[in-house]
């Protein structure tokens, strides 16, 4: 099976949902790793991201014996906003793919997507068959036009022969459009996460010599997070160090954080080496804001908490409930901080072997293989 994979996050640095399933389907199937573009205005909001346009002159880069990465060329601007727009851009991103496809000799293709905006790709890569992995409410974005993205998805729903959601909100709200649906939730990679148990494995030299006890998050700082609750805490636990490992997203501000001695943002920290900072941690935060977005996330760095066996404070989500007897949950400020400390002094051996059990149930290896055995047979029948 050759695959077109039109993602909506790099291939590095932050490894999410769509790097590890890809990464584990099976070595015969040959993968086309389609990065998202970056607009004409994109430099200016961040210029972190203008190399990306370097890298669109590239072309393929192959990345191991079934995988290859495409960046496209840059696109116009605002089309969640203007389905004019988004045309357009997806006739651009089709001849980039279709050449890289070309080259690469790719027979009877299945497009697998994580975006909304591939309602108007659909047909243009000759694909067999059309596959969307559903993994947020794009509608809930900021500078998004909601009703837009919402119709702009519905297209995307009518057109694929399968669906796959990571949250019961998400796999509740497309159904109604689909032709056929899974709910599949994100997961983690147990046996990189379970390092964090080992004898062998050093905490971080960066975090080793901080007063404890530590608090800390791994993930992509974005306008999810709710900054609001890390501070609290921070001040809450004045003898101790709160620890936010991951880039910081261009448009967030951490000028409330000014004279907040005990809050640390280390920024990026290669995923080989995470481990060491989830060992150091007594505590570690998932602190949502709650809303529309974050009402139907399926929050992959809890499943990544879970495998360290680690105690869990963490804003209610729908997602996560199920696991409520295994870690604690904070409403507001106030909320979130009695969750850390039950986490942190009223924790048992008990609930982390219950955790650890629980990780070994949602692994990507797991995800990988139902996906597969839902879209493989639909492949042979379309090819045959």
């Amino acid at each position: 099976m050759d695959i077109i994979c039109i993602s909506s996050v790099d291939w590095e640095p932050i490894w999410t949902r769509k790097q590890q399933i890809m990464w584990r389907l099976p070595k015969n199937h040959r993968i086309l790793y389609v990065e998202p573009p970056i607009s004409f205005l994109s430099p200016f909001k961040d210029p972190n991201v203008a190399f990306k346009k370097e890298m669109a002159q590239k072309g393929l880069r192959r990345l191991n014996e079934n995988i290859w990465l495409l960046s496209p060329p840059v696109i116009f601007p605002f089309g969640s906003r203007f389905p004019g727009i988004n045309r357009i851009n997806q006739h651009i991103i089709a001849k980039a793919v279709n050449k890289a496809v070309k080259e690469l000799e790719f027979q009877k293709p299945v497009l697998w997507t994580y975006l909304h905006t591939s309602c108007d790709l659909v047909g243009k890569l000759n694909e067999v068959m059309v596959v969307y992995d559903c993994v947020d409410e794009h509608s809930a974005y900021e500078g998004f036009n909601p009703r837009l993205v919402k119709a702009m998805e519905r297209k995307l729903l009518q057109k694929c022969d399968l669906v796959f959601c990571t949250a019961r909100g998400l796999y509740e709200d497309k159904k109604p459009y689909c032709r056929e649906i899974y709910l599949s939730p994100n997961a983690a990679d147990i046996e990189h996460f379970n390092k964090a148990l080992h004898p062998d494995t050093p905490v971080a030299q960066d975090i080793a010599d901080l007063p404890r006890p530590i608090l800390g998050f791994v993930g992509v700082i974005k306008e999810w997070i709710d900054l609001d609750l890390i501070k609290a805490v921070a001040l809450s636990f004045p003898q101790g160090s709160v620890v936010m490992v991951g880039p910081v997203g261009a448009n967030i501000d951490l000028s409330l954080f000014k004279g907040v001695k005990n809050v640390h943002f280390l920024g990026h920290r290669d995923r080989e080496i995470l481990p060491q900072y989830l060992k150091g941690f007594d505590v570690c935060l998932n602190p949502f804001k709650e809303n529309e977005l974050t009402a139907t996330v399926s929050p992959l760095k809890f499943y990544e908490y879970l495998a360290t066996g680690k105690p869990i404070a963490s804003t209610p989500m729908p997602e996560i409930m199920d696991f409520a007897g295994l870690i604690e949950l904070g409403r507001g400020q106030q909320g979130f901080v009695k969750a850390v400390q039950r986490a942190l002094y009223n924790d048992s051996e008990e609930k982390k072997k219950e955790r650890l059990n629980k990780a070994q149930e949602n692994s990507w290896d797991s995800r990988a293989h139902f996906m597969m055995s839902k879209i493989e047979p639909k492949y042979r029948s379309k090819v045959e």
